[in-house]
């Protein structure tokens, strides 16, 4: 999650009217992608984490300093996307604060039985959000 939250903080004001966003996955205890929110806001990072994968996903674990979008806005919902990668489980730290996200993610990942945790070192995600 650290590695999140530096990805988070490296594009700190640059991402638009979007949050900044880190994102990592994790298969068999090895680094198999990064991401982080595209300039301007788009794409986001678990979207660009997902597509610059050269793995199989089948089985990971996404890291996200905030919660995955289940909303359509400028860019499709990135929980779609993470439900159609076959991970198998999801670990954030902040809960998203935009109303049509809050909280959403994980009724949905649980619905499609992706393991979701909230909350991990929310203390430091805090001073990001």
């Amino acid at each position: 999650m650290n590695l999140a939250f530096n990805l988070a903080r490296d594009r700190s004001g640059l991402t638009g009217d979007n949050p900044s966003v880190g994102c990592v996955i994790v298969k068999n205890d090895e680094i198999i992608s990064i991401g982080q929110t595209g300039l301007k806001g788009t794409p986001h990072a678990e979207f660009n984490a997902i597509k610059s994968c050269r793995k199989n996903l089948k089985g990971s674990t996404l890291y996200v300093s905030l919660e995955p979008c289940t909303h359509y806005g400028k860019t499709p919902p990135c929980s779609k996307l993470i439900i159609k990668s076959k991970i198998k489980k999801v670990i954030f730290s902040i809960i998203d604060i935009d109303k049509r996200a809050r909280g959403k993610s994980i009724k949905l990942f649980k619905s499609k039985n992706i393991l979701v945790k909230k909350g991990l070192l929310k203390k430091e995600g805090n001073k990001i959000y």
